[in-house]
């Protein structure tokens, strides 16, 4: 008898250890990143960094940073740029549903995104700062 409550007692001390475990770690261990979509119709603007990066201004006030694979040419002096979704629908959510057509003086070059990224209020506020410099 007192075998047996030993060992339950045992099988209870590591159920409890392991909460405490997964306690500690909390939810967000296990939490991605929320994700965050946006359709190609909602593109309002955008800006270029070089020729490898690219702000995507979305809705009101939303701004996506968009890395691309490799140099897009003429992306620089771009008066214009197309956003297409690869994903075979309207909305895009991941570097890997994008591709930027971009006209240049030869043809539309289409550049692929690798990352894409939403920037925090904090992170377009530093952007806006940077632009005004």
């Amino acid at each position: 008898m007192m075998k047996r409550i030993a060992i339950t007692a045992a099988v209870a001390g590591l159920g409890l250890a392991a909460a405490n475990a997964s306690a500690v770690a909390g939810p967000e261990a296990d939490a991605k990143p929320p994700r965050t979509c946006f359709f190609a119709s909602q593109l309002n603007g955008w800006r270029s960094e070089g020729d490898r990066v690219v702000y995507l201004e979305v809705g009101a006030r939303d701004i996506y940073r968009a890395e691309l694979f490799s140099r897009c040419h003429d992306l620089d002096s771009a008066l214009t740029l197309g956003v297409r979704s690869r994903a075979g629908g309207t909305s895009i959510c991941d570097g890997l549903d994008v591709e930027l057509v971009v006209p240049g003086s030869i043809g539309p070059q289409v550049c692929h995104v690798s990352k894409l990224q939403k920037l925090t209020p904090d992170e377009v506020a530093a952007l806006k700062a940077r632009r005004k410099k």
